[in-house]
C-alpha cells in the first residue's frame, strides 16, 4: 500500500469514528426549550378579529399560536406560525353564516394545537364549508374551520393567518 493509500484509510476511519459518534448520542432527545413548551392560551380579541372578520362580532374567543419547526437564528427567512382557537359566535352571526355558506357535516374532527384541544366541545356536531375556507383565506394559505351551529362555536385551525387589511 502507498502512503498516500494508508493516510486515505487513516482519514476514512476518523471520519467514520466521527460520524459514528455523533450518532450516538441522537438517541437522546434534546431538552425542550420554553419555545418549545405548550403555547399559552390567549384570550386577546383583536388578534382573531383582524385575521379572522368573516366570524362577526363574537363573543368569546381562546386562541394560542405556535411557531412550526425549531426555530434557528443562523437560518434566515420567516418562521411560519401556526394559530388555533375556539370562537363563540353571537347567534345573528350563526345565521348569517348558515345563510351565506353551505356547511356540511365533517368528516374529521377539529385538529388544533395541543393546549386549545381541552377548549374544543366534545360530541358537537362539526360542519365545514370549503366555500367559507376559501372566502377567508383567499386560497393564500392552508387553514380549516369547524361550525356547530347549535353551540355557535367556531373552531379555527391556520397556518400563517395574514391579517386582513383595515382590521
Amino acid at each position: 500500500m502507498s502512503p498516500g493509500g494508508s493516510r486515505r484509510t487513516a482519514a476514512g476511519v476518523l471520519l467514520l469514528i466521527a460520524l459514528v459518534g455523533g450518532c450516538a448520542g441522537a438517541a437522546e432527545p434534546p431538552a425542550r426549550t420554553a419555545s418549545q413548551q405548550a403555547p399559552e392560551i390567549e384570550r386577546d380579541r383583536k388578534p382573531v378579529e383582524r385575521r379572522f372578520p368573516q366570524f362577526g362580532n363574537f363573543t368569546g374567543v381562546a386562541w394560542a399560536a405556535a411557531p412550526l419547526g425549531v426555530a434557528d437564528s443562523r437560518v434566515p427567512g420567516p418562521t411560519d406560525v401556526r394559530m388555533s382557537g375556539v370562537v363563540t359566535l353571537a347567534k345573528a352571526d350563526v345565521r348569517r353564516l348558515l345563510k351565506e355558506y353551505h356547511w356540511a357535516p365533517a368528516e374529521e374532527l377539529p385538529d388544533v394545537l395541543g393546549s386549545v384541544a381541552p377548549l374544543v366541545p366534545a360530541g358537537a356536531a362539526w360542519r365545514t364549508s370549503g366555500a367559507f375556507t376559501s372566502a377567508v383565506t383567499g386560497e393564500a394559505y392552508p387553514a380549516s374551520f369547524h361550525l356547530d351551529p347549535v353551540a355557535g362555536v367556531m373552531v379555527f385551525d391556520a397556518v400563517d393567518p395574514t391579517a386582513v387589511e383595515g382590521s
